[in-house]
């Protein structure tokens, strides 16, 4: 069972190894000069933060993590607008970096984001499709500075947010797509949708993976919520063919059958006897992941053929 740990560490920030942010409200409440340094601090906090994770899930046996995506916060604010270095003490931010990608390279833990919800290249709002970009290539710089793979076994994961006519819907993304870097274009994959009523795995398959060759991440939660009547076992392998590499699928459980995730699982992944790393996206992050792979070594789990 390959399970993937999803930002936060929940046993290491009982320990004190906390991520840490910054609004643009108070980055603009001081001096900038001073409100850099501050800055300067927390990406540097964040990225250690980062490799402490990437050592704890190496010792823990999961084999995935998924970085945050507010390791450089406020940054590409349109009242900011600065690279990483342009911040002071540049020299400590590179060694933080150059220490989370060897903590990568050594333990061989694979590494994936998903960035802003908020995140849009279908919207009409030019604004909002350029703020998205802004937000995709510093995800894509920050994975060039780990020097991980211009590939789908290192994506970034996003959803189409909005509904309508999905070949119009379509048509747009696929415009704003190709404004996008190479470094960005051979990460970038699609994840089915829980609410709506358009973006299923066999919509996302149809508009986006058959033409372009967008590969498509399965969520078997938002699959409950929304599915067209078609069975978790064949929206699996419709996305699970869309990948030329082992598969990054989202596992959770809602509460008492809705969309909120639950601290701590009852069931288990199922991966057909296929090879995919699972995102684990309960809230009891590693402590979910580890109690899963305790019932999974404790029980022989009945395969699905």
């Amino acid at each position: 069972m390959n399970l993937s740990l999803c930002c936060i560490s929940n046993i290491l920030a009982e320990q004190g190894y906390k991520f840490r942010t910054m609004t643009y409200k108070s980055f603009s409440s001081k001096e900038r000069e001073e409100s850099l340094e501050k800055l300067s601090g927390i990406v540097i906090n964040n990225f250690n933060v980062s490799e402490k994770i990437v050592r704890h899930c190496a010792a823990n046996n999961i084999k995935g993590y998924r970085l945050s995506s507010d390791l450089c916060p406020v940054i590409k604010h349109p009242d900011v607008m600065i690279g990483l270095e342009d911040l002071p003490n540049y020299s400590d931010i590179e060694e933080s970096i150059k220490d989370l990608s060897a903590a990568i390279k050594e333990t061989g833990i694979r590494v994936s984001a998903h960035p802003s919800e908020y995140i849009t290249l279908t919207s009409d709002d030019p604004i909002k499709v350029q703020h998205s970009i802004i937000d995709l290539e510093l995800h894509a710089e920050i994975f060039e500075r780990l020097s991980l793979e211009r590939s789908y076994y290192n994506p970034l994961n996003i959803h189409i947010r909005k509904e309508g006519d999905a070949k119009e819907l379509c048509d747009t993304f696929i415009s704003n797509y190709n404004k996008l870097s190479t470094s960005v274009k051979s990460r970038l994959v699609l994840e089915n949708n829980d609410t709506g009523n358009t973006w299923t795995v066999a919509n996302l398959k149809k508009y986006f993976f058959e033409p372009y060759g967008i590969p498509v991440t399965f969520d078997n939660l938002h699959h409950n919520m929304l599915n067209h009547g078609v069975s978790h076992k064949d929206a699996f392998f419709e996305a699970y063919l869309t990948w030329n590499c082992t598969p990054i699928f989202h596992y959770s459980e809602g509460k008492n059958g809705t969309r909120a995730h639950r601290d701590m699982g009852e069931d288990l992944p199922i991966n057909y006897n296929k090879d995919v790393l699972f995102d684990v996206e309960l809230k009891g992050k590693d402590y979910a992941i580890l109690d899963i792979l305790k019932r999974y070594n404790d029980r022989k789990i009945t395969t699905v053929d």
